[in-house]
């Protein structure tokens, strides 16, 4: 019993416990590997997804990756089940106090179900989600049997300065691992290093650092904390939107300033932004014809198909503001979202129709359509077909 109990914070190991600190520690190394493997599947989805209602379904997309990726993906799930599975058992095991192996068994189904939860139906992936978290939760909050009997040790505390402060934080207590979040941020593996930063945070601030004392240590890093979660909480937004907020006055007062100055220039300038939209629209499409009825905008299918159903959706945006553009030169004001249901993209080779815009009929016959009527019909809306 006393070797089946005994701590043991190896990222890969079925025996021994493992107390609240670690467990969180080995998840979130095993959730920077699992991003690794799951990237390619994440851009498949994206890129494959015809319409919103398709993010719904994200088992009928799974299917539909070449072997290879499926192949990737289920090898990575597989490694990081089995580690992961590891640290849930030893966890179970400090909270119990004892090895419960009828316990361990039905963690280990549904931990392994969850993993493979993005292959199921939508509403049955978010249940199996809700109650793998719920769990995952109860693991992290509980306090084990066995390791609830070890000392105290400031040091494996989380560091909400280190989480934060992140690189800023690395700086000023010279813990330089931090830096990585620099390059790492731009990554999905970004939010999980920085759970890293908070994890480790005390450790290494504690080791790289001379302190008078431990006081003096506790002291600082909970003077951290509190400065850099008011910045990342309040001042950083605020400063972002005052600075967002500084140019536009500053572009608005510029181009009242200029009208004052040179009216006789207006001309100029509406024929200047005319050109930059025409020349930024000729690198997406092959050509356009707007009709009373329709527009129409031509694209290379072998161009379109390689967009991501976002991009397919901005594509199909600018198409429509720029019929809106063309036809406000006649005196009559038009808008994108006139313009967007009769806007459609057509392959430049073909003539194939490849995006258009269609809200379900059965909103207009509603007379007060509900925020769930309406989010729906607008996930519908956009539709993208692949060409040939």
């Amino acid at each position: 019993m006393i070797d089946e109990l005994r701590l043991n914070t190896k990222l890969i190991d079925f025996e021994g416990v493992i107390g609240r600190r670690d467990f969180c520690l080995n998840i979130v190394y095993l959730c920077m590997i699992s991003a690794i493997f799951m990237t390619p599947l994440s851009l498949h989805f994206a890129s494959h997804a015809q319409t919103m209602v398709d993010f719904f379904s994200l088992n009928k997309l799974f299917w539909q990756a070449s072997w290879f990726m499926k192949f990737w993906v289920l090898a990575g799930i597989a490694g990081v089940l089995y580690a992961s599975l590891s640290n849930w058992i030893r966890r179970f095991n400090d909270i119990n106090g004892y090895v419960n192996k009828n316990g361990n068994i039905i963690i280990g189904t549904f931990v392994a179900i969850g993993a493979l939860s993005f292959m199921f139906p939508f509403g049955l992936m978010l249940l199996i989600s809700l109650i793998n978290s719920i769990f995952f939760l109860y693991l992290v909050f509980q306090k084990g049997k066995v390791t609830g009997n070890i000392p105290y040790d400031f040091r494996k505390d989380f560091n909400w300065g280190a989480f934060f402060g992140t690189w800023i934080w690395g700086l000023i207590n010279k813990s330089y691992k931090t830096l990585w979040i620099i390059l790492l941020g731009w990554t999905p593996i970004g939010f999980y290093y920085q759970l890293l930063c908070g994890l480790k945070g005390n450790e290494w601030a504690y080791k790289n650092k001379k302190w008078k004392s431990d006081e003096d240590f506790k002291h600082s890093q909970e003077n951290q904390s509190i400065a850099f979660a008011v910045l990342a909480v309040f001042v950083f937004p605020i400063v972002i939107v005052a600075i967002i907020l500084a140019l536009v006055f500053a572009l608005a007062f510029a181009a009242i300033d200029e009208t004052k100055t040179a009216p006789d220039k207006s001309s100029q300038t509406m024929t200047k932004v005319e050109r930059a939209v025409n020349a930024y629209t000729s690198l997406y499409f092959e050509g356009h014809t707007i009709t009373a009825d329709e527009n129409k905008f031509y694209v290379l299918p072998n161009v379109w198909n390689k967009y991501s159903f976002s991009e397919k959706k901005d594509v199909l945006d600018m198409a429509a503001t720029t019929a809106a553009t063309e036809r406000s030169k006649g005196g009559k004001y038009s808008s994108k979202t006139k313009e967007l249901p009769r806007t459609k993209i057509y392959s430049s080779t073909n003539g194939e129709l490849l995006g258009e815009f269609i809200l379900d009929e059965a909103l207009f016959e509603t007379e007060k359509p509900n925020f769930k009527e309406i989010f729906k019909a607008s996930m519908k809306a956009y539709r993208f077909y692949k060409g040939n």
